[in-house]
């Protein structure tokens, strides 16, 4: 990538993690008190809710990852009434979507019954705290458009400091709410109060960078430019059911095969895991926009070798993190909020490897994305939603919660996680797509050999108290890392990254 592009990427990375890490801080803080102040049953609702709104997301239809590729062009040319044209017609979708949502999430609440197997009868209200998790999705549509020109130009790190600090002042009002009240539907009507209010500074924030945007008079997208856009957002509307499904219905499977205590204590692990799944797809999600100016203007082969040195940096993020999962997770949820909140060591490694499993996919998709690649295999998500269900539904019924992950898992691994690569490779790279398997077989190996060292030298410390927990997370960090930088640090992207760390290095002393 260009001085130019790694910067931004380095830029928003950095805000990326930092507000990431600050939103995990406060959602521990929150999800403490919310445990300590209000039963299981509502934390299964908590989980349970947020997945049937994860379903409604399908009214979006791919339409976000449509529009910004179709901004990537303009905005490297400053073409400002194209911009103008587009983020026209992007209001006026997601206005649409948002009312969509806002209609058939209020038509679904007599059928909540269906999803939750022993519906709690000392939770009252239980339709009205629906109607307000429907009523937070909706509004949130209305002013996406703004947010995603900001992302597209490459300034996300402006969305990143806004989102943080409503996401710190919510966790503070929701705290106080619990304390004062001890009620759910205020704790809900808060959350409603600050997506209100952070959308409207985000859609001031886009108003002073891009003022042009409120101009009138503006043209409509032409015929030919329509047509494109929407093709691609029928091939996403594949994309979106297939990730819909797969990844948004283990908590509504569990609620009606399992229980809804079983959610409550499976989301406190969904809480670790999806938070730093969160961090590092923030990182990753930073760099679509700079890939999409890659494509724009670069060859084939430097653009395969910026894919080699993402994907090293996946496995690198994604397998350490797995392995920090396998180690510690497991004591951290004893010292947080005591033993009978754990779940089994197989549910824990089903999920550690799911988590590992997408993760590796993060690289193939920040390109197809970044490239719109998206009518090429609008077909795979369907066969893997397909899959998901016929897989998942048995086995939760036989297996609990372990059956559910190990669903998601197979329906991954028969399709999905090799042909999606299989399709980049073919539309943009000019290597053989063999390499990339092998390359992806190699990690895992190596991965799986490293997790198992790392785990046997932090079983010598079984004691369940602070000291033993902090020194376990020190010999994991340590271990792990030594073992990757061992078997990498001859290679070239492991050169490539510690050159550009040097860099930065070099930079801040020149600036100083």
């Amino acid at each position: 990538m260009s001085e130019r592009r790694t910067w931004n990427s380095i830029r928003n990375v950095f805000f990326s993690v930092s507000s990431s890490l600050l939103i995990l801080l406060v959602s521990f803080a929150n999800r403490t008190i919310f445990i300590h102040m209000l039963s299981e049953e509502y934390l299964g609702l908590n989980g349970l809710f947020s997945n049937i709104l994860s379903f409604l997301s399908l009214a979006e239809l791919g339409i976000g990852s449509a529009v910004n590729y179709a901004l990537y062009k303009p905005l490297k040319d400053k073409n400002i009434e194209k911009i103008r044209s587009l983020m026209k017609l992007y209001r006026g979708l997601y206005i649409r979507i948002g009312c969509v949502v806002l209609v058939i999430g209020g038509l679904l609440t007599p059928f909540l019954g269906f999803l939750i197997k022993d519906m709690p009868k000392d939770i009252e209200y239980i339709y009205l705290y629906y109607i307000m998790f429907v009523i937070n999705s909706g509004i949130s549509y209305f002013y996406t458009y703004k947010r995603s020109l900001i992302i597209c130009d490459q300034k996300e790190y402006i969305s990143y400091v806004v989102s943080t600090v409503f996401r710190v002042l919510l966790t503070v009002f929701q705290i106080m709410v619990l304390f004062l009240s001890n009620s759910y539907l205020l704790y809900l009507v808060t959350m409603i109060v600050c997506t209100i209010c952070e959308n409207i500074v985000i859609s001031r924030k886009a108003n002073q960078l891009y003022p042009f945007i409120m101009g009138k008079n503006i043209q409509d997208v032409s015929s030919a430019e329509k047509k494109e856009i929407f093709s691609n957002i029928y091939a996403l509307i594949f994309h979106k059911i297939g990730a819909v499904v797969v990844y948004s219905t283990d908590n509504i499977i569990i609620s009606k095969y399992v229980g809804l205590a079983a959610v409550g204590l499976y989301s406190n692990y969904t809480l670790i895991i999806n938070s730093i799944n969160s961090i590092l797809g923030k990182i990753f999600n930073t760099l679509v926009a700079s890939v999409g100016d890659l494509m724009v203007d670069d060859d084939s082969s430097h653009s395969e070798l910026v894919f080699e040195r993402i994907l090293f940096a996946d496995m690198w993020l994604y397998g350490f993190t797995a392995i920090c999962f396998l180690c510690f997770i497991q004591p951290f949820i004893s010292l947080w909020i005591g033993d009978s909140y754990l779940l089994d060591m197989e549910v824990l490694f089903l999920y550690v490897c799911s988590y590992y499993i997408t993760g590796m996919r993060k690289t193939v998709w920040i390109f197809k994305d970044a490239a719109g690649i998206y009518r090429q295999d609008r077909y795979k998500p369907v066969i893997e939603a397909v899959l998901n269900i016929i897989f998942s539904i048995p086995l939760a019924v036989e297996f609990g919660v372990a059956g559910v992950l190990a669903g998601t898992i197979m329906s991954t691994m028969i399709m999905p996680f090799w042909f999606e690569g299989y399709v980049l490779f073919k539309e943009c790279f000019g290597s053989r797509f063999r390499n990339y398997i092998l390359r992806q077989g190699k990690y895992a190996f190596v991965l799986f050999i490293i997790s198992g060292i790392t785990y046997f030298c932090c079983s010598f410390f079984s004691g369940k108290g602070l000291l033993s927990f902090v020194i376990k997370v020190m010999l994991c960090v340590a271990v792990s890392n030594l073992c990757l930088f061992l078997v990498y640090h001859r290679t070239k992207e492991f050169k490539y990254y510690y050159n550009l760390i040097r860099q930065l290095r070099d930079k801040k002393y020149r600036d100083r």
